[in-house]
């Protein structure tokens, strides 16, 4: 059933769900359907993915730290209803889970990946009892293929799979009065020698039928008629059915015609004994008996069936109907296990018709993958192997349903071997991609209205499948049943959805950041936290804000670097970044002022000309003030890029600050000056006990600052990643070093 969903607009209560606090935000969805959001690592990602995935599957999230906070989970629609949970699918980044072995029989099912964990929970469960029950066969009759023998002796019946066999003889087994104590590849052997000789041989086995079936007829004792039989095996029957001495023991007789009264078991078991002895002690039936002996003898493949029949004669009273016989051996032996049986043949009947409905789904659905293989197949390029859709049988209904066959070059290869073996990790994300899209095509063939929440979907991908994703989000974001959410925490990524995806005033309220605050989360559009393009804004404001200033240093620096060489003005802006000394005609790090960097600001970006109140005041003297605006505001968690290039750029001047004041070699440092003089500190102090907190915090502006304040560190997505509570923290702790 298709539900409809009014998304013009979306509103979100979220409420201690997996951490988060409290997110509240409406999107609009009715001019675009897509929107991206980017999230750091920790803010809330993944935690928005498992709130929607809880939604989807009918279950309800919770604050994992704190199960007594009561979560709130609303993701109501234009009508102010809740989203059906049909209609949310939660794409995640990676699932191992196609990849599982125990689905090794079901996992090329046609189907999504709700419809197989269905198909595997039937499954499991049919096959857990299956194993209960059916293995004490093996001791029972002997065969070590049972249900392969139990398949061949009843092929001739219409149902064709193992449960409804049981099914349909179960009447018969419950009835069966038969013991056999032959193995059953003895008699019924795989290469069919014994029915081959049953077959040249009827001629003498129907004589001996004939004369112990004389024999019955003239005993005082045994006797047959038309309708009913009182033979040999039913005799034994008897005796059985009266296994113990209770009957007698209470009292009760039976009254035989050539006996009189019996009222003993063991006199019983003697009389029946005695008589069956005199049937098959008869002189012309050992005849008989001693020439069908003598044709098994020639045949070698027949040793085992001979010491059968010699140590039970009446087996050849039964071979006439080779078949017949086969079929009452397995009633014989399915009676050992008669309750199991039923138990078995209850639950799959009660699974049955869900089961159909599965592989019905699968036969359906058999266009949508098609569909999605060839949309695989066009889209992601240099994979190993080709998909092809074949029929295959079914585990548990034996039915033929579509699946999946891999295929290099023309030659067919195992899934297995091929999953194991061959594929890389970006194969198997590949091919877990073609199981989102038979997702997605088959909703789109039912014209089925969905909300993609899309998490991190790129990750870890080649560069050259990560934009054939980035293609096929786009044309997603046109389909008229789709509405999409993509979270991601790689800022490239963002940035790549932002330019290709969104466009036009579209990305202005479609393209979002995540920020943390103390007590919620906040969606913010990503323009006004100028991370899309900032040095465009920056190089617009540097004129008259001081902290745009600062972040545009290592920007210029490069410029002038890339233009020029490392001349006196690339020298200039190094010591702004590094704690220098005089050098020639380039300033110290103190007394380098705004002043000093009008000139190379102007060499490499036009329209330049200060317009600060004071050029005068010293450039350490204004990173301080900007960090101390940083740090006293109230956003917790910004994204604001030239924020953390500020705070990096006053750590590592405090940090270097604090060594040359306490290392022993002095000596002017050129190139990577960060880590030469922690490698200085280190040689000092790595025994000093009291420096060990020390070496803890240094070590930590060696890791995260170089990296972060150089545009060729790719964007500035390292730092972007990064938490800006983190780089506080990191600047008091250095502060904290000269006290």
């Amino acid at each position: 059933m298709n539900h409809k969903i009014n998304m013009v607009k979306l509103t979100l209560k979220f409420e201690n769900c997996y951490g988060i606090k409290k997110l509240e935000h409406e999107f609009d969805f009715s001019n675009f359907k897509t929107v991206a959001i980017y999230a750091g690592n920790g803010i809330m990602k993944t935690s928005f993915a498992k709130t929607f995935n809880d939604l989807a599957t009918k279950k309800t999230p919770c604050d994992q730290l704190d199960e007594s906070l009561i979560p709130t989970s609303d993701a109501l629609d234009e009508s102010g209803a809740q989203i059906n949970y049909e209609n949310i699918v939660v794409i995640k980044p990676y699932s191992e889970d196609i990849f599982s072995k125990s689905e090794d029989k079901i996992l090329t099912l046609l189907a999504n990946k709700e419809t197989r964990d269905k198909y595997l929970e039937i499954y499991k469960e049919i096959e857990a009892l299956k194993k209960a029950i059916l293995p004490s066969l093996k001791k029972i009759s002997g065969s070590s293929n049972y249900e392969e023998e139990i398949l061949s002796t009843f092929s001739h019946l219409e149902k064709q799979n193992i449960f409804e066999i049981f099914d349909q003889i179960i009447p018969q087994v419950k009835s069966s009065k038969d013991t056999f104590n032959f193995k059953y590849n003895e008699v019924f052997d795989k290469g069919g020698k014994v029915k081959e000789f049953v077959g040249e041989k009827y001629e003498l086995l129907t004589k001996y039928l004939e004369k112990y079936n004389d024999l019955i007829t003239k005993s005082s004792f045994f006797t047959k008629t038309e309708d009913n039989i009182f033979g040999t095996t039913e005799a034994k029957d008897l005796n059985k059915s009266l296994e113990g001495n209770e009957y007698f023991i209470a009292g009760h007789e039976l009254l035989l015609k050539s006996h009189g009264n019996i009222s003993s078991k063991k006199r019983l078991t003697d009389i029946i004994e005695e008589e069956i002895a005199k049937v098959f002690n008869d002189d012309g039936l050992k005849q008989l008996f001693k020439e069908i002996d003598n044709a098994l003898e020639k045949n070698k493949d027949l040793v085992a069936f001979k010491k059968v029949i010699e140590k039970d004669p009446s087996i050849l009273l039964r071979l006439s109907d080779y078949e017949k016989f086969r079929q009452d051996a397995w009633y014989s032996f399915l009676k050992e296990i008669e309750v199991g049986l039923e138990q078995l043949i209850k639950l799959y009947g009660s699974k049955k018709s869900e089961l159909e409905a599965i592989i019905q789904q699968a036969k359906d659905g058999q266009s949508a993958w098609e569909a999605a293989i060839y949309e695989f197949e066009n889209r992601f390029v240099g994979m190993p192997f080709t998909l092809k859709i074949n029929n295959k049988e079914d585990a548990v209904l034996n039915e033929q349903t579509p699946a999946v066959d891999f295929f290099c070059g023309k030659k067919k290869v195992d899934r297995k071997k091929l999953l194991d073996d061959v594929l890389s990790q970006g194969e198997r994300r590949a091919f877990y991609l073609l199981n989102v899209i038979f997702e997605i095509k088959s909703r789109q063939m039912r014209g089925q209205e969905t909300l993609f929440v899309i998490d991190d979907i790129a990750d870890s991908f080649d560069y050259k499948n990560k934009y054939a994703i980035v293609e096929y989000l786009k044309d997603l974001s046109n389909d008229e049943n789709f509405y999409s959410i993509i979270l991601t925490h790689n800022f490239d990524f963002f940035r790549t959805i932002h330019t290709r995806i969104l466009y036009g005033p579209h990305r202005g309220t479609h393209s979002l950041i995540a920020e943390k605050l103390a007590d919620e989360i906040k969606l913010i559009p990503a323009e006004e936290r100028n991370v899309i393009a900032p040095f465009e804004n920056w190089r617009q404001n540097v004129n008259d804000n001081e902290k745009h200033l600062i972040a545009c240093i290592p920007f210029v620096r490069n410029l002038i670097e890339f233009k020029e060489g490392q001349n006196d003005d690339y020298k200039l802006l190094t010591h702004t970044l590094h704690k220098k000394t005089l050098v020639g005609t380039v300033k110290a790090t103190v007394d380098i002022t705004i002043a000093d960097l009008q000139a190379p600001y102007k060499s490499a970006l036009s329209g330049v000309a200060f317009r600060f109140t004071d050029t005068n005041k010293k450039l350490v003297d204004v990173i301080e003030e900007q960090i101390t605006a940083i740090k006293d505001a109230e956003n917790a968690n910004s994204v604001v890029l030239e924020d953390k290039i500020v705070l990096a750029i006053g750590i590592r001047l405090k940090a270097e600050e604090y060594m040359w004041s306490n290392v022993t070699n002095q000596d002017p440092i050129n190139g990577s000056q960060t880590g030469q003089l922690f490698g200085r500190y280190k040689k000092d102090f790595k025994n000093n006990e009291a420096h060990k907190e020390a070496l803890k915090t240094l070590e930590s502006v060696n890791i995260m600052t170089p990296e972060n304040i150089h545009l060729n560190s790719f964007m500035y997505e390292p730092i972007l990643d990064m938490g800006i509570d983190e780089l506080k923290r990191l600047h008091t702790e250095v502060c904290k070093l000269s006290t």
